[in-house]
């Protein structure tokens, strides 16, 4: 058994996972921007090749029927729009950086995260939530998991063979095995890479559903997000253990579930065609 690590050993080692890109810095000082300059996006996209060949791919197959090929940033911009060109900056920019060797299985991880960025924005936008953040927090809500595995790779092999094998959920394995959970030490990781106060918050606490820590509405949306990500199939895997649903999490957001009910067919196309733009 792996002695028990604190979160200030954790952060330490930080390092142990690439630099946060740029152009995700650039972007989330745009977030909730809805006049967003879009000659100010571009400049920011254009200096990650990666980015730009995923957002044109992205225009030129939403583009199928219309008059000419998207060949330019500008012209991608102003055919899928501001937010979903954020959406795509973001995810394509972290997911590129951020990989891991087996038995951690980092596409798994980020389809998973993919769906409840996804199903985020739709339950924010019920609760009239800022949905940029929501996307933000759902994207990045497991990146702890990452560093967890950088730090001791032996320990997290023991933690994903319980998660798949055993009747106990991620978090609880993660306390049991290293004294700490990718929940927290995300968020933590979230404040060093000094992402949104917002974005951090719902990170470090979106496994905590109950009345024993202080309300966070975005964080509620998350892990409702998380959940609904699992009912529609949305990246989890097969045999992925399903998250309990929080009556609180719910009544403090007043969800209207037959409302967001009417948005699953959209929220599966969109999450198919993202997964698509990002070669997922």
């Amino acid at each position: 058994m792996t002695p028990p690590l604190t979160l200030e050993q954790v952060l330490a080692r930080a390092t142990a996972l690439p630099a946060l890109p740029q152009i995700v810095a650039r972007i989330l000082d745009m977030l909730g921007d809805e006049e967003a300059n879009v000659e100010l996006l571009g400049k920011h996209i254009v200096s990650d090749p990666a980015v730009v060949v995923r957002l044109l791919a992205a225009a030129n197959a939403g583009a199928v029927g219309s008059s000419g090929r998207v060949d330019s940033v500008r012209q991608a911009i102003m055919l899928l729009g501001v937010g979903r060109v954020r959406d795509i900056t973001l995810a394509t920019a972290i997911i590129d950086r951020f990989n891991a060797r087996p038995p951690f299985d980092a596409r798994r991880l980020w389809l998973h995260s993919l769906g409840v960025a996804i199903c985020a924005q739709d339950v924010a936008r019920s609760a009239e939530l800022n949905v940029d953040v929501a996307y933000t927090a759902g994207l990045l809500h497991d990146i702890g998991q990452l560093l967890l595995f950088a730090v001791d790779p032996a320990a997290y092999a023991r933690v994903l063979t319980l998660r798949d094998e055993g009747d106990i959920d991620i978090v609880d394995a993660e306390r049991e095995q290293l004294g700490v959970d990718h929940a927290r030490v995300g968020g933590e990781l979230a404040r060093l890479w000094k992402l949104p106060e917002a974005v951090a918050d719902a990170i470090a606490a979106h496994h905590v559903t109950d009345e024993s820590e202080p309300e966070n509405e975005m964080a509620d949306a998350v892990h409702v997000a998380e959940v609904l990500s699992h009912a529609l199939n949305l990246g989890g895997g097969e045999g992925a253990r399903v998250p309990r649903l929080s009556d609180l999490s719910c009544a403090r957001m007043g969800i209207d579930w037959r409302r967001l009910a009417a948005h699953f067919p959209l929220i599966e196309a969109r999450f198919i065609g993202a997964r698509i733009a990002l070669g997922l």
